[in-house]
């Protein structure tokens, strides 16, 4: 994980946008905090860095 947010950042995107978390398939509601929190740190976030280029490519 640590050198993957390196990478990350070296590529100019937010290494907050990798994240891991153990959850147990008998945690169900443990599973759906973890996503809702990870979706609103995105959010907060913004759009990714890369959405701009892709779209440059795309034109």
């Amino acid at each position: 994980m640590t050198v993957l947010k390196e990478m990350l950042k070296f590529s100019g995107i937010e290494a907050e946008r990798l994240k891991a978390s153990w959850v147990s398939s008998a945690e169900a509601p443990e599973l759906v905090h973890e996503f809702n929190t990870f979706i609103d740190e995105l959010r907060e976030l913004g759009p990714s860095p890369l959405k701009n280029d892709y779209r440059k490519e795309m034109a």
